[in-house]
């Protein structure tokens, strides 16, 4: 039948049935191995653009060769297998730009749509028209995705609370507990599944529990402190909060969360015990002790009164004892105090009544007193220290700084780097005798790399100023290098003429241990210890920045677990974690080691490659994705997986951002291509 005789036999029915609905209907007439438009709704002509100009037009006229293809493969199916079927398909999402107030609702980057292919036999058996009826699924796609998010969003909740949470059924029966109960309790799932929530509580508190869940149950949320037993006997301090479930308007059981104050209580209680025997404490310690709140001396112990020299202060000013040349820096130390800010220890000058002088290494910090927040000094009598020092010569006053600095490495260097004295905590620390370190430099124990610095900084050194502080590593006696922290102090004469350079060192191997171990923390995934999205955006963004000069080109792979939500759900977490530990080594071992690979979260993986040759790339994507078919042997399950790639090549200029998501973008088309295979990024611009 010809078009203009198909139009005039359909037409009547066509306009008055098909017009009204807001799905795109297309009745296409089978010519040889085309399709040709007989019949266009009119929202499908407003979508491909379609007038009764195009009546005969093949698909390929009408849409872009992509799209023809896709609708002719399936209209060959629906043909082939002589019934209707459906099939999905999408097209990118233009991009918007507005001054609105973010939303947050998940807004895909693509537009979704469901077609019903239905072909048309005449009485011959032969295929004469196809009817393709057209309708957009966006949104029901966002819905979908947004309960996924709810549903994993609610199984990290429970996973990872620090809280203890029980999900009860409106007869107090326990149907599921998180892994912090356990953690809490001590009790497992097993001993808890089926059983009253009041089963495992002691018998006291059974009555209020019983009353904060029926409370709950009538839709009031209830919270409550009590005490319980764990498994193991000892005692927990626990506040419960019970939250009504409701599903379609009906309360159908109930969240018994628990929190446990158990630590915060024995604090308390620790520190109740440890005011008792502070108050003990201070009248018996070997400093003297004043507290003073404004200036104001609120209470002092014996040996304080003792050493001003008076049976009672209280009430008076502070003032009243200070010499008056230390009273502005002790104003600014009490404002500092009052501030937050922290204050050294220094030394000062009170006046007994008596007249006399006494100088005194004081410490001070805030305290709770009585409630209130007061200054807490701590006195320490040197005026006979002071005298003495006054009276030592210079060998005494070296001894007494090695002598209080005798747990640190302690040294006397000449003007020229040259060891006069090293104190023989060297022997414990680094392994040398003391004696071995006098007349050799201390630079030619340094690490070279650290020589240089150390004496650039040496060099910024004057009579004002302040001890340098250095790290460096250190030769020790056996071959190995330690990292030690320096505290240099240059001396001088009256007459600001170097004498001499005193250091006090100590070890930071730890230290040092710790704060390399932190930032590779800050880098890498905690799982599968591939580098994490920080690393790799951080790495990136350095590599564009220097790209334009180099001669290779560069790519992005996106890639992830086909199905891998399933995965976890029938086989469990622990085997879902295993599964990415042993995903992320193949990844490792199929790629080169120039390649960086990093764990962006979930199953979400990304890789990025720097090649010479062109289909590099594809070549890369291909082996990924036939190494990562083979079977996984994980505990007693064997099973095999499938993924998909994603390859955006980079292309000068482009950002950081536009690259990662032409790689999601590709990886998208990917899965929507069947999964177990990977797309490269067409640029169509």
């Amino acid at each position: 039948m010809h078009a203009d005789q198909t139009i005039q036999h359909y037409s009547s029915v066509l306009l008055r049935t098909f017009d009204k609905i807001s799905d795109f209907v297309f009745f296409m007439e089978v010519d040889g191995s085309t399709y040709r438009y007989v019949f266009v709704n009119e929202p499908g002509r407003q979508a491909i653009g379609w007038t009764e100009a195009d009546i005969g037009k093949r698909v390929e006229d009408m849409v872009p060769p992509e799209t023809a293809a896709l609708v002719t493969r399936h209209y060959d199916e629906a043909v082939r297998e002589r019934k209707s079927l459906v099939f999905e398909d999408y097209r990118l999402a233009e991009p918007s730009y507005t001054t609105a107030v973010v939303s947050h609702e998940i807004h895909l980057p693509v537009y979704y749509y469901e077609s019903e292919v239905t072909p048309v036999f005449d009485e011959a058996g032969a295929c004469t028209h196809v009817i393709s009826v057209v309708r957009e699924v966006t949104e029901r796609k966002r819905r979908e995705l947004e309960l996924s998010i709810l549903k994993d969003q609610h199984e990290s909740l429970q996973r990872y609370s620090p809280h203890g949470i029980f999900v009860l059924d409106d007869a107090f029966r326990v149907q599921s507990v998180n892994p912090a109960v356990t953690q809490i309790t001590g009790y497992e799932e097993a001993d808890l599944l089926g059983e009253s929530f009041l089963s495992w509580l002691p018998e006291s508190e059974r009555a209020l529990v019983d009353e904060g869940l029926r409370s709950a149950l009538s839709g009031t949320p209830h919270k409550y402190g009590m005490t319980a037993p764990q498994k193991t006997g000892n005692w927990l301090d626990l506040a419960i909060l019970n939250i009504p479930i409701e599903v379609g308007g009906h309360i159908t059981g109930l969240f018994a969360i628990i929190i446990d104050h158990t630590p915060e209580k024995n604090a308390e209680r620790a520190t109740q015990e440890s005011e008792r025997r502070y108050r003990q404490l201070i009248e018996t310690i070997p400093e003297g002790i004043i507290v003073h709140k404004d200036g104001v001396i609120l209470y002092a112990n014996a040996l304080a009164l003792e050493t001003i020299g008076e049976t009672y202060i209280e009430s008076e000013s502070i003032f009243t004892f200070v010499a008056t040349e230390y009273h502005e820096t002790t104003k600014a130390r009490l404002q500092a105090l009052r501030q937050g800010d922290p204050v050294q220890d220094t030394e000062i000058v009170l006046v007994t009544p008596a007249g006399r002088k006494l100088h005194m290494d004081i410490g001070s910090l805030l305290i709770d007193y009585e409630g209130t927040t007061a200054v807490m000094t701590l006195l320490r009598d040197v005026t006979e220290k002071r005298e003495m020092e006054r009276a030592l010569h210079q060998s005494e006053t070296q001894y007494r700084l090695i002598t209080e600095n005798m747990s640190d490495l302690v040294c006397i260097l000449e003007r020229d780097g040259q060891v006069r004295y090293a104190s023989p905590s060297h022997q414990t620390v680094l392994g040398y005798a003391p004696s071995f370190y006098e007349g050799k430099n201390t630079l030619d124990f340094i690490h070279p790399n650290d020589v240089e610095p150390a004496r650039q900084q040496l060099r910024t050194m004057t009579a004002t100023s302040e001890p340098l502080t250095l790290e460096f590593r250190h030769l020790h006696q056996d071959g190995r290098w330690i990292w030690l922290e320096t505290k240099i102090q240059a001396i001088y004469d009256d007459t600001g003429q170097l004498l001499h350079y005193l250091t006090v060192t100590r070890e930071i191997m730890k230290r040092k241990v710790l704060e390399k171990q932190l930032k590779h923390l800050a880098y890498h995934d905690t799982l599968t210890d591939l580098p994490n999205r920080r690393y790799f955006l951080a790495y990136l963004e350095e590599t564009l920045a220097r790209f334009e000069e180099e001669d290779e080109s560069l790519a992005i792979l996106s890639l992830d677990i086909d199905c891998f939500k399933q995965i976890n759900d029938t086989l469990g977490h622990d085997i879902g974690d295993e599964l990415l530990r042993q995903f992320s080594t193949r990844l490792t071992d199929v790629l080169r080691n120039q390649d960086v690979v990093a764990r962006f979260g979930g199953d979400e993986f990304s890789v990025l490659i720097r090649y010479t040759e062109a289909d590099a790339p594809k070549r890369v994507a291909e082996k990924l994705v036939t190494a990562l078919q083979r079977p996984w042997q994980i505990e007693d399950h064997s099973f095999v997986t499938t993924s998909s790639v994603g390859v955006a090549p980079y292309r000068p200029g482009m950002s950081t951002k536009l690259l990662l998501k032409r790689a999601d973008l590709a990886l998208y088309q990917a899965k929507a291509n069947g999964r177990n295979q990977y797309a490269l990024f067409e640029d169509r611009s």
